[in-house]
């Protein structure tokens, strides 16, 4: 669902108006977006820089270079050139909280400062992002703590599912689902190679500084201008040009984990979903369409719980859109008991059982939704909706760091704010669309996740591993680069 945060009195502004609201928003000559969140409750101000990039902008040769760069960011700059003269420059500043992080469609990195502290704070990531200094020697150094992370990574078995379904569900360009590369990428990375993300990527056009706290616009605004409207680049990269295909039919996976849970199997389905710019009015229906979905008591869980092969438990049923510029999917997870297969069946004839009773289900809704979830029901969803995403987080650092850095990155401001009315359109009609086009004949990826001596154990395993297509993977094939 939707991750919306609110500061507290912008909130309060908003609830008493019955709708959404832009904060204050400004374009510099640069192209350089600034947004500012006015909050007094708390003497405290969070600056934050956006970039849009990360996993979504990599080829396979730059694969988890993003994330070096990010490290390599707080490495030093022309005037803080040292990692200790970077770090004394926020304790000088009194900084409650800082970090940086790199995902699958942005970066970003913010310190939050005592409000009086605000222009120091953001001339100093002007000088981070702008004027970075990249050395030889320290390079060689951080490669090796990037390396380290991402060897963590990939010897976590949640991260091996994860890489082994997402990579093959969108194997037209799987590096763009995955922030991690292979090491050899890592370790053959070079300042060439961080100069042209420099400035490619760390340009005003493709940037949001986002202010929110005790602040007044018209000063950041100015202080915006005075620290980046100096500030050269080029154009904006186009990023996700070229779609993701669609799921591959038959892509059927099992994982045997020596670390799983007893007594239990995952099982995750995957559909193709929309784009968030591409097919934007179905994202809102997505959401609408979960939401109705999400009850623990309500008719679908209910009606799995019955027609599913020996669910676990209503609770751990999932069904999430996660809205992506590239490659949006729909993810369905469930747990099944798994004590004695001579009993309750194979595991992947079960998993293949629930994939078609969740078929079933698509097809009852698809009918006739507001009969099947309650005519009265589609009004109260995208009131709790809106109502749940308004009030999901209260604080000026948490909207900007998360909320508007991210809408701002993967879609744009104008859908975040204009989230409200487009899914109060939503229909009856257009769920039952929905699920036609995208759930009802359209292929699934399938993968189970069981503890490997329970996998072992079924005599039945291998047989039905072959005849149901099933492929077996692990450590040493779950990645994209290894295949």
């Amino acid at each position: 669902m939707r991750k919306a945060a609110i500061a507290t009195l912008f909130l309060a502004t908003l609830l008493a108006a019955g709708a959404w609201a832009a904060p204050p928003h400004k374009t510099l000559s640069n192209g350089l977006e600034v947004f500012v969140v006015e909050n007094p409750a708390v003497p405290l101000a969070t600056v934050c820089l956006a970039f849009r990039g990360g996993a979504s902008a990599q080829e396979p040769e730059t694969a988890g270079l993003f994330h070096l760069y990010e490290h390599m960011l707080f490495d030093g700059n022309e005037k803080y050139p040292t990692q200790a003269a970077f770090m004394a420059a926020i304790n000088k500043m009194g900084v409650a909280n800082w970090n940086g992080g790199t995902g699958t469609q942005y970066i970003n990195y913010y310190i939050t400062v005592p409000s009086e502290k605000l222009g120091e704070g953001i001339e100093f990531w002007s000088w981070a992002v702008k004027k970075p200094v990249f050395d030889a020697g320290k390079l060689e150094r951080e490669k090796q703590v990037v390396i380290n992370e991402i060897r963590g990574y990939h010897t976590d078995p949640n991260h091996i599912a994860d890489e082994a379904l997402e990579s093959r569900e969108f194997s037209t360009y799987p590096w763009r689902k995955n922030i991690d590369g292979p090491e050899d990428t890592i370790q053959n990375a070079t300042v060439a190679q961080l100069e042209a993300i420099r400035a490619g990527y760390y340009i005003p056009r493709n940037t949001a500084l986002l202010i929110g706290g005790a602040v007044k616009a018209s000063e950041v605004f100015a202080l915006a201008e005075k620290y980046f409207g100096d500030w050269k680049g080029g154009a904006a990269p186009v990023i996700g040009a070229t779609p993701q295909g669609p799921v591959p039919a038959g892509l059927a996976l099992v994982y045997p984990d020596d670390q799983y849970y007893q007594g239990i199997a995952q099982v995750q389905l995957h559909w193709r979903g929309p784009d968030v710019l591409r097919q934007t009015k179905d994202t809102y229906t997505s959401d609408v369409f979960l939401f109705l979905l999400s009850s623990p008591v309500g008719r679908f869980k209910s009606d799995l719980m019955k027609s599913g092969p020996g669910l676990y438990d209503p609770e751990y049923i999932s069904f999430n859109y996660p809205t992506a510029r590239d490659g949006g999917d729909y993810q369905f997870g469930a747990y099944l008991t798994v004590e004695d297969p001579a009993k309750e069946g194979n595991v992947l004839d079960r998993a293949e059982a629930l994939r078609q009773a969740l078929k079933d289900e698509f097809a009852l809704i698809a009918k006739d939704p507001a009969a099947y979830f309650g005519a009265d029901q589609l009004e109260k969803a995208k009131a709790k909706l809106i109502d749940q995403n308004l009030l999901s987080e209260e604080v000026a650092s948490s909207f900007v760091t998360d909320s508007l850095t991210f809408w701002w990155s993967v879609a744009t401001t104008d859908y975040f704010f204009g989230y409200e009315a487009n899914c109060r359109k939503v229909s009856w009609a257009d769920i039952s669309d929905l699920i036609g086009r995208y759930l009802g004949s359209a292929p699934s990826a399938a993968e189970v996740r069981i503890r490997s001596d329970a996998y072992a154990a079924d005599p039945k395993a291998v047989d039905r591993e072959k005849a149901l297509g099933y492929a077996e993977i692990g450590p040493d094939n779950a990645f994209w680069w290894q295949k």
